[in-house]
C-alpha cells in the first residue's frame, strides 16, 4: 500500500488570532510593531539565525540577575559542546536544572532563551545550565541528543568543582528542547545511566512524535505563529533528514518504551497549539505507567508563549510552577 499523509486545507483551520488571550495578543501586536527589523524565513540559516537572535534582545532583557555565570566548553567527540552555568546564589552545593532551548533545533540558543532560564534559577533556588547544541540542518539527529547526554555526563562528573549536586538533577526545554529533554533523558537511561538522579522534567509544549498530526495539528497553527503544517513538515525534514521518524526512538519517543526510568514531568501545553495534542497524549500514557505528572493547558495562548513573560501572566506563570515543581521533587521549599 502506498503511504499517504492526511492533510487538512488551510481554510479549514480556526483562526488563531480571533482566539487568543487579550496578553496574547499584545505579544502578536508588538511582534508586528518591530517586524520589518527582522525576517527569519529567508536568506542563509546563518541569517535566519542572527535575525532570531536579534527579535529576541527585547523579549530577554531585564529579569533575575545571577549571582554567578560560567561559559563551559564541553567535549563531546572531536568537537565541543557550549552550555552556560547560571547560579543564583554564590554559594551552596545546588541541585541542578539542565535547560534545552527550542527553535524547531534549526534556531535559537542560550542567549535566545535567557530570561527563561534565569527565571527556572532565581524561582527554584537552583542552578541552571543551558546546553548549546549543534543546530541542523547542519547536525542531523542524534547528534543533538548526544551533545546534550555529553553535557549531562560532563557537568555530573566534575560537579564538586560547580557547586552542584549530580544526585539532583533535571531537565527542562521548550518546543523541539522539550522533545530533546525527553531523549536525553531515555538516552541516558538506555546507556545505563542512574535514572534515580533525574529528579524531575520540566516541558513546555513539545512534540514527541505525532508531528502535528491529531486534532489539535489540524485546528492550529498558521502565519501568526510559524506552525502551518509545512512549518512543522521543514522543522522535522532539517533534523531527520532522510530517516524514518520511527527509526528513531530518541526523537519519536513513542516508540521507546515509556514504562520505566523517566521521572516525574510537568507538562505544559498551549490550547491554540497545534503541538497541544502531543503533551497531553504524553501526560496520559506516563499517568498510565505510574510516573507522577502534572499537566498545565494555558487557556488562550499559542506556541512558544513562554519566552513572553515581561507581557502575559500566563508565560510568568508556567515559569513559575515548572521551577516550583524541580525544587520540590528535590526536596526543597521555594519562597519565590
Amino acid at each position: 500500500m502506498a503511504d499517504f499523509k492526511l492533510s487538512m486545507n488551510p481554510k479549514n483551520k480556526l483562526d488563531g488570532p480571533s482566539r487568543v488571550s487579550w496578553q496574547q495578543a499584545r505579544v502578536l501586536e508588538m511582534q508586528a510593531e518591530h517586524a520589518d527589523a527582522f525576517d527569519t524565513s529567508a536568506g542563509t540559516y546563518e541569517q535566519m539565525r542572527a535575525s532570531y537572535r536579534e527579535e529576541r534582545k527585547m523579549w530577554n532583557s531585564g529579569g533575575p540577575v545571577m549571582a554567578k555565570t560560567v561559559e563551559l566548553k564541553v567535549p563531546c567527540g572531536d568537537h565541543e559542546v557550549g552550555a552556560r552555568l547560571l547560579r543564583p546564589v554564590e554559594d551552596g552545593v545546588l541541585p541542578v536544572l539542565f535547560y534545552i532551548h527550542g527553535g524547531g533545533m534549526v534556531v535559537g540558543d542560550n542567549d535566545t532563551h535567557s530570561l527563561a532560564q534565569r527565571k527556572l534559577a532565581a524561582y527554584s533556588g537552583c542552578a541552571v545550565v543551558g546546553i548549546d547544541y549543534s543546530l541542523s540542518p547542519e547536525a542531523k539527529y542524534p547528534l543533538p541528543v548526544e551533545e546534550c547526554v555529553a553535557v549531562v555526563k560532563y557537568v555530573t562528573e566534575h560537579a564538586a568543582e560547580y557547586q552542584l549536586d549530580p544526585e539532583r538533577i533535571g531537565f527542562s526545554g521548550d518546543s523541539g528542547g522539550g522533545n530533546l529533554s525527553m531523549g536525553s533523558i531515555l538516552a541516558l537511561r538506555d546507556q545505563g545511566f542512574d535514572t534515580s538522579k533525574i529528579k524531575a522534567a520540566v516541558l513546555y509544549y513539545g512534540g514527541y512524535g505525532l508531528g502535528g498530526h491529531c486534532v489539535a495539528g489540524f485546528l492550529h497553527g498558521g502565519a501568526w505563529d510559524g506552525m502551518t503544517e509545512a512549518d512543522l513538515d521543514y522543522y522535522n525534514k532539517m533534523y531527520l533528514g532522510d530517516q524514518d521518524p520511527n527509526d528513531c526512538p530518541y526523537y519519536n519517543i513513542y516508540v521507546n518504551d515509556l514504562t520505566w526510568g523517566i521521572p516525574p514531568c510537568f507538562i505544559v501545553a498551549a490550547e491554540l497549539d497545534p503541538l497541544r495534542d502531543d503533551n497531553r497524549l504524553l501526560y496520559e500514557v506516563l499517568t498510565d505507567k505510574g510516573v507522577h505528572c502534572e499537566y498545565h493547558e494555558y487557556k488562550g495562548a499559542l506556541h512558544a508563549f513562554i519566552h513572553y513573560s515581561k507581557v502575559m501572566d500566563d508565560a510568568e506563570d508556567a515559569l513559575r510552577r515548572g521551577a516550583h515543581f524541580f525544587a520540590h521533587e528535590c526536596g526543597l521549599d521555594p519562597r519565590n
